[in-house]
């Protein structure tokens, strides 16, 4: 377990420097489960400020222990559609490896109401996993993220020896 912990936090920390933020930005993470991720992405933003979301009570409150210490990061439990969250009040988002937990027939409106957050012209950072018994294919992530607006800077399907097939993007909304 270690191990795989430690290989994780590397994998993380890599994923998080490709993104080349500022340090400034206001960003939401959508899905932060314990905030594993969020730990390391508030590392990489000492100017700027976290709003980790989680529809999980249990996980939303192992996140807000976890990251207790971390000034700059809320954690709300929550729908993004419901929140009661300011429009255009985030200059990004991130999606990992959530999305394809959100059932089909409401990622439209998740998506949506998270565009709604971004601010014009706000970046959508997204990687998930592809393979056919766990994710979901990266033409219909393409077409759900096109219909609600955003617009794809750029898309890469690769393959990770840990995580499997995953697609790795951004979108800007449009």
């Amino acid at each position: 377990m270690r191990l795989e912990i430690a290989l994780s936090n590397v994998l993380f920390r890599r994923y998080l420097r490709s993104l080349d933020l500022s340090g400034d930005e206001r960003l939401l993470e959508l899905g932060c489960g314990v905030g594993a991720l969020t730990k390391h992405l508030a590392r990489l933003l000492p100017r700027g400020r976290i709003t980790a979301i989680d529809v999980s009570v249990h996980w939303s409150e192992v996140a807000r222990r976890r990251l207790r210490r971390r000034r700059r990061v809320d954690v709300l439990t929550g729908d993004v559609r419901v929140l009661d969250l300011d429009p255009e009040s985030f200059d990004a988002a991130l999606i990992h490896f959530v999305l394809h937990d959100i059932s089909a027939p409401e990622r439209r409106e998740v998506l949506e109401a998270l565009g709604h957050l971004l601010v014009p012209g706000g970046t959508l950072y997204l990687r998930e996993p592809t393979g056919p018994s766990h994710g979901m294919p990266a033409g219909e992530i393409r077409d759900v993220l096109a219909a609600t607006g955003f617009e794809e800077i750029r898309g890469l399907e690769a393959r990770s020896r840990l995580a499997g097939p995953m697609f790795d993007a951004r979108f800007r909304k449009a």
